[in-house]
């Protein structure tokens, strides 16, 4: 077995890691109770540790698409949806960087940021897994 036959045995495992992280790691941000009066340390470690879950999911996600499927196993992606996939991985990827970058100017800006990156980086990966499911159906109804 070669080095790309095994990588490419990787793409949906590696995207479904992706898509379990970010689910679960949303459900969990989602379901945080408010802090108590007794200190901000621990649900602010949660709120971080959480949203590196979420962020990593995010990455692994279309990071795990992106890897060229081997033989009939895997989901093939023209070029125009891979460039679609690589726009959300380095969105995910620098998104943090600039909400942290913008801490400086105002400290409350940060989470904004960090949501609306998180945003835009679902559009291109949403629209390339329904432009692929398009395919997919009319080719199977064809």
């Amino acid at each position: 077995m070669n080095g790309q036959r095994v990588l490419g045995l990787l793409q949906l495992p590696v995207a479904t890691v992706g898509a379990g992280l970010a689910v679960f790691g949303s459900r969990a941000l989602v379901r945080l109770p408010p802090p108590a009066t007794g200190g901000l340390f621990g649900p602010a470690i949660a709120l971080l540790t959480l949203s590196l879950v979420v962020w990593a999911g995010l990455f692994l996600l279309p990071l795990g698409l992106l890897i060229p499927p081997t033989g009939r196993y895997g989901i093939e992606f023209d070029d125009n949806q891979r460039r679609l996939l690589m726009s959300t991985t380095i969105t995910v990827a620098i998104g943090p960087f600039a909400g942290v970058g913008m801490a400086f100017v105002t400290p409350w800006i940060v989470p904004q940021t960090l949501t609306l990156s998180t945003c835009v980086a679902l559009l291109p990966l949403g629209a390339t897994l329904l432009w692929r499911a398009g395919q997919a159906l009319r080719s199977h109804a064809a």
